[in-house]
């Protein structure tokens, strides 16, 4: 009779079974450090979510402070416009000589007949 050797070649079952098994862990390994990941960048993502929300906050006070000195500036800037226009003009100087020469030449003409 003859001897079984001592270890058989492995059959169909076997070798599906081990296949199985080695699929099953692979794929659990690939999810188990891809669930890692994603651990990673969401912890790493917490802090930028407060830095952008931070960075919001500030760039939304900076509007804010731009927006109250645009709305200072234009206020002085009409200003300075009423005060100048309510400076003389060069003419109005003029104007002025002119006045004071006819009222020089109205007091002669009053003195000239007055006498």
């Amino acid at each position: 009779m003859p001897m079984p050797p001592e270890n058989p070649a492995w059959g169909f079952v076997q070798w599906s079974r081990t296949g199985l098994a080695t699929l099953l862990a692979g794929g659990g390994a690939f999810l188990w450090r891809l669930m890692q990941r994603l651990e990673r960048l969401e912890s790493a993502r917490a802090p930028q979510r407060i830095d952008i929300h931070a960075l919001r906050s500030a760039s939304e006070a900076a509007m804010f402070r731009l927006g109250e000195r645009l709305r200072q500036m234009h206020d002085d800037y009409f200003r300075l416009r009423e005060t100048i226009g309510a400076l003389p003009t060069r003419p109005e100087p003029r104007d002025i000589h002119l006045a004071e020469r006819l009222t020089s030449l109205a007091d002669r003409l009053d003195r000239a007949i007055g006498h």
